[in-house]
């Protein structure tokens, strides 16, 4: 079945609100003034990695903690499958967007 072809209005609106999400998430990122990060709007929402190439697990745990408070929210331990122990991680807002926090915390024992 094929795809709708957007309207050029609806096609507007949807990139007047990505660009929305790309500047929160700059002002974001300019406010915790931290280096490093990676960082991808997703629709609606700010994603932002604390990689670990950006310092030790209390380096990355404290950025997350920055950003975290920034969203209004708290980091947590978060246990999800993948290549790590387990996660810090935080969800919030940020100027009306949602926003994802996370670092790894460890390496696979």
């Amino acid at each position: 079945m094929a795809t709708p072809t957007p309207t050029p209005t609806a096609a507007a609106d949807q990139l007047a609100a990505h660009v929305r999400v790309i500047r929160a998430a700059a002002d974001l990122v300019e406010q915790a003034q931290i280096a490093g990060l990676a960082v991808w709007p997703e629709p609606g929402e700010i994603v932002i990695q604390v990689p670990e190439h950006a310092g030790d697990l209390a380096a990355r745990a404290a950025a997350v903690a920055a950003l975290a408070a920034l969203a209004g929210t708290q980091p947590a331990p978060e246990r999800r499958p993948g290549p790590t122990c387990g996660w810090i991680a935080a969800r919030g807002l940020f100027a009306g967007h949602r926003v994802r926090i996370f670092t790894p915390a460890g390496e696979p024992s």
